[in-house]
């Protein structure tokens, strides 16, 4: 992370919003939350960010009232309302480690649903503009980065899985629209599943099309590691907007195929829409989680290690500047197979150096954190669906669509759990909110970085034990420890497992929320 100049700040604000005149001092808060996550910035306050645009005149001096006041959340909030401005040393404490994210504005929402941008430390979430009855249909969605389960993997490498969808290639409605990849044992069900998949990973994390991507899956395959294949997918995705698409066959004419590239890119996104996309998941560094593990002491050495291993074999296989890519671009300007045309990547000044900042190690972490957090149970990233926050008394469930008759493991389908009245957020449970009050705080802290959690269902059992948590008073550790002495919860086997030694081994339950 850097520490930016006045000058790169003014550049950055200027680059993301064209016209400043209408920047409202109620704005700053997503702005500085966006560029923190796009430029890796660290040390930049909102008071500092807000100095520097008034200097540079692109926003008015603001009025006291304006300045006292700090964003809150809803009173069903599930995050931690931040404190105001005058408390920024306890509000930097208690949001040591909370995931980052903000509003991508090219999301598409559903009608009677809006994206809200609460505060720092809860960050975003989906409000309904309607009301809605139980059991209405809130939005579908198909998976931005589609990641298959650990543990069809295998049966993709052979072929009897889309290589895509993730849908048994058996079960294709027209034998004849099932595609081969030529150069491996992929197969796609649907020549769009084939499309898609070489517009946005296929085309780079095929280890023979791409070679020196191979350690790379077979650490995934060998590690059944899903945070790093999502982390690789998605890195692809960036990527692949600067390659040739090897889904236009040879023999159409060199106008079809500039034609072609366009549809291809107005569908898949540019490199900014997708940078801007993948940067707006809530995000944090894997290492932030794995420190929060009980097992941390003991896995410390030997995670380092295979972290050290990831990040080597993910800048071999997709770094476009990596070392051995550029010295053999000195020798062969059209050095292949790595497909990336250099020239559109310097054709923008920026783009350089995010790809450069993009494989530093600080920033691999934030791949595998981001991956982690937003991942639906089945591995996908959604990006509607990464809106929504946690609620222990969700009013919103999640269910896999069918198709084919078979569960759809990359789209989603929300549903109202009760009546849902307009201006209500629209939360889930991240776990199962029928587990005790102890172990629910434990693995939301654990596995997803934040808390504690003060949804309804929360305040009241914490009330019960005569328990209140004030941000500005608690440090949210020792609030939570406060909460399992209370609950006769043991930390370590409250976040290891309800039945340690019993239903799941410790390692196991520690890999599977973990990741890896």
């Amino acid at each position: 992370m850097v520490a930016p100049s006045e000058a790169q700040i003014v550049d950055a604000v200027k680059v993301k919003i064209n016209d400043t005149s209408d920047l409202q001092q109620s704005d700053l808060a997503r702005l500085l939350a966006t560029l923190e996550l796009e430029n890796d910035w660290s040390d930049v306050s909102a008071k500092k960010l807000q100095s520097v645009l008034t200097r540079n005149n692109l926003i008015t001096e603001p009025t006291t009232a304006a300045n006292g006041n700090a964003a809150a959340s809803d009173s069903n909030s599930t995050g931690i309302a931040s404190s105001s401005a005058s408390k920024k040393k306890k509000k930097s404490k208690t949001d040591h480690g909370v995931p980052k994210s903000f509003i991508d504005a090219s999301v598409d929402m559903p009608a009677g649903i809006y994206g809200k941008y609460f505060d720092a430390v809860k960050g975003k979430g989906l409000i309904a503009e309607q009301d809605f009855a139980e059991g209405e249909l809130l939005f579908t969605e198909e998976a931005y980065i589609a990641t298959p389960p650990p543990e069809a993997l295998d049966q993709i490498l052979r072929g009897e899985l889309c290589g895509q969808c993730f849908l048994p290639v058996s079960s294709a409605l027209v034998a004849l629209a099932i595609k081969n990849c030529p150069k491996c044992k992929y197969r796609f069900c649907t020549s769009g599943c084939h499309r898609t998949a070489m517009a946005t990973h296929h085309n780079l994390l095929c280890t023979s099309i791409n070679p020196s991507a191979k350690p790379l899956m077979d650490l995934i395959q060998s590690q059944k590691w899903q945070s790093l294949h999502c982390a690789a997918r998605s890195t692809a995705r960036l990527l692949s907007t600067f390659t040739p698409h090897s889904t236009v066959p040879t023999s159409r004419t060199t106008s079809k195929n500039a034609v072609d590239e366009d549809d291809l890119l107005k569908e898949y996104g540019h490199f900014e829409t997708v940078f801007s996309r993948l940067s707006s998941f809530a995000t944090v560094s894997e290492l932030e989680r794995r420190s929060r593990n009980p097992g941390w002491a003991t896995e410390k050495t030997s995670f380092e290690a295979i972290l050290a291993e990831a990040h080597s074999v993910f800048r071999a296989a997709l770094d476009p500047y990596h070392e051995s890519r550029v010295t053999s671009r000195s020798i062969n300007p059209n050095h292949k197979p790595y497909h990336i045309r250099i020239d559109l990547i310097e054709s923008v000044k920026s783009r350089k150096g995010q790809l450069k900042d993009l494989f530093d190690f600080p920033t691999f972490l934030k791949l595998l954190g981001r991956a982690n957090i937003n991942m639906e149970k089945f591995g996908g990233l959604y990006s509607i669906h990464s809106f929504l926050n946690h609620s222990c008394s969700p009013n919103v469930q999640i269910r896999h669509v069918p198709e084919r008759g078979i569960l759809a493991s990359m789209k989603i389908a929300a549903l109202a759990l009760r009546p849902v009245r307009k201006g209500e957020e629209l939360v889930i449970s991240y776990i199962d909110p029928s587990t005790r009050l102890g172990r629910r705080q434990l693995l939301l802290y654990r596995d997803y970085c934040f808390g504690p959690c003060v949804c309804e269902k929360c305040k009241k059992e914490l009330g019960e034990m005569g328990l209140e948590y004030h941000p500005t008073k608690h440090g949210v550790k020792g609030f939570l420890e406060s909460v399992a002495k209370k609950t006769g919860t043991d930390t370590d086997a409250a976040a290891a497992g309800p039945n340690v030694g019993e239903d799941v081994s410790l390692e196991e339950e520690l890999r599977a929320s973990l990741g890896f």
